[in-house]
């Protein structure tokens, strides 16, 4: 049996004696084998009475010359008298051929067939061959290739909303390259805008559903001078004429109705169609107040009267007017008392659920057919252990985060308390922009989470978006940010700590290499190649043996990342080389991830990641699928043409039909696709004015509901119409269809605050009848110190039941030295109590910066301290800062650094001997190789050290005559600290001058800086001091072992941008000055040895690379 069809029996087979052995063996000649919709336990038939219990019995005493509408409200059982309607029939001995059962969408016919698989089963023998439960646009698809067939012409092909705009945009890019043709000259330049292909999309389908023609939306465009609607015409026609060129009719849903409705006209379908009416016995339609004109029309041609004909629906649920729904078809054959059926007991809905709707439905506009909603005493759930107001319950939260966390409680509570499974349980949101956020915080607690496939664009899912880079891999080279991505994302497998340590090494390498005198690469624009440059080069081409070194300094686990995806690139490449077909070539790059089985035992596992491998095979399963489409329908199409096919559609697709499949997680879905369904546990959240309900939808460029209204209403479109009470009223709609989703119970959260963005609570939850529950504030849950756990942002956090907020409060309170002493040892008591049952984080060695230092060594270069002058500043301002700054904490050189280094080595080259043109050249010559700006910054860079360069030899030359040494390592050993280390200090200074006149010598530091310090800290320098100092007792090159006497030092600026160069001094110091040089060096020692170094804000902090590990920062507090 296939999916489509249903069997079911109450016959047992006769006992075989071999049977057994015959299983082990699989000895039978003819094994029958028979596969059935998976149940999840078989639902109780409902018993309907009066004129509901006749038309379900299809009793003779009815008068079937009309069809019948059977309204009512949700959870009241329309579509399971439908559904009973078909099993009473099929039992009566009537044949599934004469059936037809219209359900809303392919979802809810699959729901369908399932829930008439178990009513079936257990009631005799049935069988059919195929289904007679189908989507109004499978019926239709069924019917159009039939009649196609019949007539000898080309099989149809439905494509998908995606596809239709990627098609439309297609259109558009060319009419936007080639010259336009018809669009007014305003709008050409957002003919490439994706808003403007979806506006132009929605009118098309509006137009189409109503059977205009492009001939006729262009007259329409002419006689009520609406430019935009003969633009359009034009485009229909143009689009039309792209398609007829294809090997396959391609359709798009709304196509598809209309051109089975004209095939219908023709000989062979007026033939198919009437046999298919004297077919029928039992016409049944759900949810028909879903249905659009054409859908209606569709459905109206197999209607005959004497046959009998259900009608189902409840036009307070009607919420898709935005894709051209219309109550119009159920309200045509819902006045007629007699042939009405109103269901008013809700079995899906408590009693609280029941009024609240009933509360809200009186907000809606008058329908002659409404009544009441009660709640049947069967239909309060399933023994989920949820009583009274509890079932529904409002939460006014003051901030968002605390709305998301009042949500994670409500689903958590569910799970553990009232052990409501995952997957019946579901988070409504107003739309797809929310989803993110809610999910994130789930997942952060554990729930596992699936996200309607309807909101996700493919290849924007990141596993896809990961193997459609490799794809792209085969045929080009990635960018430097594409191949961050693959590194960091599913393929490469490594985190942003892992990425940073890959480069790292190679910036090793790099800077060996120009040690070396390797020449080094650089762009095209002369910027110098980064180490994430390399990278990309070794992954972008790994044979190159040019690209074998930059690993060179990589260890095994830098090097296992490179090389799993280089793997997997390569195995790409490999595919497309050798012209394999793109199916291949996405199956070899699949293959050499390995993640088939790592996602596998996730996904079996269960919990958040569970979830989330199991959205990742579900990802991959939907590419091949369309892959396999786009293969069948270009054999000869490369992998670029499918990348760039995939990539242009911005629709979201849906994801893979998998028949009865349940998810075991958590589904956040946007309010429209929770239409049908039902979970016993829901939550909305986000319900606030300006989001739910939305502004009201205009127009928009294409006045889109101006042809609606012309069509469907007569409304000339020059006529303003006020369009805000219906807007609210589908937004009514659309919060009551969510509010209704529920079995056991229903939370609703929103938020409000009074901030600089103030939210506010939605009309709606007014209009729910609800005493809401309104969340304190900081301040007042402070004082209450009760049901909330205070936090430092704007609005209290509520408790979440998860383990990890409970250890989070415990241990707050345990440390607090602020708690009365009887609270603190409370929470000690609950830990010690946790902790013995095993859970990870409850003992205080489990816990973050309570563990004792690893050591208290202190931190010497073998048994010495060695100071350097350019740290001694430093050391005083923070010596958390200079300690990581010295010890690794950046290894990477700047931009700044490295020009320092250049000028430095341009001045020693002065000293020897440089001309100023040569100087100059160099500049010009070497310093764009250092630079890694943008050009136009680089370039004024290289003019401004031109000028630098001229008064740096300038004030080079005016020392001429005197004894000049550069680069000259001075070294002293100072003295001992109290605790007997010695302590050296050692530096090399930029230029010493002699005067031979008085012998006294001068310290130069050059400094590479725009801005000069000022002359009292010059005068005050650490620096120049110790350089000095140094100068004591150092002996002088061919001196004769006399010493250095200090004349002063300077520091200078090359590059500050002034007349002259910019010099700030330091006086020759005295011998009592220099004693207490020498003083501060032993003071400062133990400083730098640490094992504990302390953290001083300063106006440095701004520009620290260290703020998010600081104690004295906010970003460095500590969190755990």
């Amino acid at each position: 049996m296939d999916h489509d069809s249903l069997k079911s029996t109450h016959n047992n087979p006769p006992i075989n004696p071999n049977h057994d052995l015959e299983k082990r063996l699989g000895a039978s000649g003819k094994p029958k084998v028979r596969l059935g919709q998976p149940t999840d336990g078989i639902q109780p038939t409902e018993v309907f009475d009066g004129l509901a219990g006749a038309l379900v019995e299809g009793s003779t005493q009815v008068d079937y010359a009309r069809p019948y509408a059977v309204l009512g409200g949700p959870g009241t059982g329309k579509t399971s008298l439908l559904i009973s309607a078909a099993r009473d029939f099929l039992l009566q001995g009537g044949s599934a051929s004469e059936i037809m059962f219209f359900a809303p969408s392919k979802e809810a016919a699959t729901a369908v067939r399932a829930a008439l698989y178990q009513r079936m089963a257990g009631e005799g023998d049935y069988a059919a061959s195929g289904t007679f439960v189908r989507s109004v646009h499978s019926w239709a698809f069924a019917f159009y290739r039939s009649v196609q067939t019949l007539r000898g012409q080309k099989q149809p092909r439905l494509i998908t909303g995606a596809e239709h705009d990627m098609q439309i945009r297609e259109i558009l890019r060319g009419t936007e390259e080639d010259g336009n043709r018809y669009w007014p000259a305003n709008v050409v330049p957002a003919l490439g805008y994706a808003g403007f292909a979806q506006q132009l999309r929605d009118l098309l389908l509006r137009a189409t559903e109503r059977g205009l023609s492009a001939k006729q939306l262009q007259q329409l465009g002419v006689e009520h001078d609406r430019p935009m609607w003969e633009a359009a015409g034009h485009f229909q026609e143009e689009y039309q004429q792209v398609q007829r060129l294809s090997r396959s009719e391609s359709l798009n849903a709304s196509e598809l109705l209309h051109a089975t409705l004209a095939a219908f006209e023709k000989p062979e379908g007026e033939q198919l169609v009437e046999r298919q009416r004297e077919k029928v016995k039992l016409l049944l339609v759900d949810d028909a107040h879903n249905l659009d004109p054409a859908s209606a029309r569709l459905i109206e041609s197999f209607m005959v009267p004497g046959t009998r004909t259900l009608i189902a629906g409840d036009p307070d649920q009607c919420v898709f007017h935005f894709r051209g729904a219309d109550e119009a078809f159920l309200d045509s054959y819902s006045q007629d008392p007699d042939h009405r059926v109103v269901l008013s007991a809700s079995y899906r809905l408590t009693p609280p659920a029941a009024q609240s709707v009933n509360a809200l439905r009186r907000h809606l506009g008058a329908q002659p057919s409404r009544v009441e909603l009660r709640s049947a005493s069967a239909g309060k759930g399933a023994g989920g252990g949820f009583t009274g107001a509890e079932t529904v319950q409002v939460t006014i939260t003051p901030t968002e985060t605390a709305e998301r966390l009042k949500i994670v409680d409500v689903v958590r509570r569910a799970h553990i308390e009232q052990q409501v499974a995952w997957d019946d349980i579901a988070v409504i949101v107003r739309g797809t922009g929310s989803i993110a956020r809610v999910r994130r915080t789930l997942m952060a607690y554990g729930v596992p989470v699936k996200v309607d496939p309807t909101s996700v664009v493919l290849a924007e899912q990141p596993l896809v978006r990961m193997l459609l880079l490799a794809a792209e891999a085969s045929y080009r080279d990635l960018t430097v940010a594409e191949m961050h991505s693959v590194l960091e994302g599913s393929v490469g497998g490594a985190d942003p700590v892992m990425v940073r340590r890959v480069h790292r090494a190679v910036a090793l390498a790099i800077r060996s290499a120009q040690m070396a005198g390797q020449p080094l690469r650089a762009h095209e624009d002369g910027r110098p190649f980064q180490a994430a440059d390399y990278v990309t080069e070794l992954l972008n081409h790994p044979d190159d043996p040019d690209n074998q070194w930059i690993l060179g300094h990589s260890g095994p686990r830098e090097q296992e990342v490179i090389q799993r995806v280089s793997a997997v690139l390569e195995a790409g490449r490999q595919a497309w080389k050798n012209r394999q077909g793109t199916e291949m070539v996405l199956w070899k790059i699949w293959q050499a991830t390995k993640l088939d089985m790592h996602l596998r035992a996730q996904a079996l596992k269960g919990g958040s990641l569970g979830a989330q491998a199991d959205a990742d095979l579900d990802a991959v399963m939907s590419l091949f699928d369309i892959l396999g489409d786009f293969a069948e329908r270009n054999p000869h199409a490369q992998v670029e043409s499918f990348v760039e096919n995939l990539r242009a559609q911005k629709v979201p697709t849906g994801g893979r039909d998998q028949r009865g499949v349940r998810a075991g997680a958590v589904e956040i879905l946007p309010a429209h696709a929770a239409a049908g369904r039902q979970w016993k546990v829901v939550a909305i959240a986000g319900v606030q004015e300006g989001e739910w309900p939305t502004g009201p939808t205009v127009g928009g460029l294409f006045g889109q509901l101006e042809l609606v209204d012309l069509l469907d209403r007569g409304i000339d479109p020059s006529v303003p119409v006020a369009r805000i009470n219906d807007a609210i009223e589908e937004e009514r709609r659309l919060f009551l269809l969510a509010l209704s989703r529920a079995i056991d119970s229903v939370h609703v959260t929103c938020v409000r605050n009074s901030g600089d963005e103030a939210l506010v609570p939605s009309r709606f939850i007014a209009e729910m009848g609800v005493e809401p529950t309104e969340l304190a504030t900081t301040d007042e849950a402070e004082a209450a110190a009760g049901s909330m756990v205070s936090g430092s942002g704007a609005g209290a956090l509520p408790r979440v039941l998860a383990i990890e907020s409970l250890l989070a409060e415990l241990r707050d309170a345990v440390t607090d030295p602020n708690r009365p002493g009887h609270e603190r040892r409370a929470a000690a008591r609950n830990l010690a109590k946790m902790a013995q049952a095993g859970v990870h984080g409850a003992a205080p060695e489990d816990w973050w910066g309570m563990a004792e230092p690893s050591t208290d060594a202190r931190v010497l270069a073998g048994d010495k301290i060695r100071l350097s002058p350019s740290k001694l500043e430093s050391w005083s301002t923070c010596a958390l800062r200079t300690f990581l700054d010295s010890n690794g904490g950046v290894s990477e050189s700047t931009e700044p650094m490295r020009v320092g280094i250049f000028i430095h080595a341009v001045a020693e080259q002065i000293v020897q001997g440089m001309e100023l043109d040569e100087a100059q050249l160099a500049v010009r010559e070497i310093l764009p190789h250092v630079l890694d700006g943008p050009a136009w910054k680089d370039a004024h860079t290289v003019a401004r050290w031109e000028e630098g360069v001229e008064r740096l030899h300038d004030f080079i030359a005016s020392y001429r005559g005197q004894e000049l040494e550069t680069e000259r390592t001075l070294r002293a050993r100072v003295g001992q600290t109290p605790d007997g280390v010695e302590v050296t200090l050692s530096g090399r200074a930029d230029l010493l001058v002699t005067n031979p006149e008085d012998g006294l010598t001068q310290v130069i530091d050059f400094k590479t800086g725009k801005n000069a310090v000022s002359y009292k800290t010059s005068a005050e320098s650490p620096q120049l001091s110790a350089y000095q100092f140094l100068l004591t007792l150092n002996e002088r090159p061919g001196g004769g072992g006399q010493k250095y006497r200090p004349g002063g030092a300077w520091l200078v600026y090359p590059g500050a941008q002034t007349t002259s160069i910019t010099k700030r001094d330091q006086v020759q110091l005295t011998d009592e000055q220099l004693s207490g040089v020498h003083d501060q060096l032993l003071e400062i020692a133990p400083v730098t040895a640490g094992p504990t170094y302390l953290a001083t804000p300063n106006d440095g902090c701004r520009y620290c690379d260290f703020k998010a590990i600081c104690p004295a920062q906010d970003e460095g507090n500590q969190v755990i």
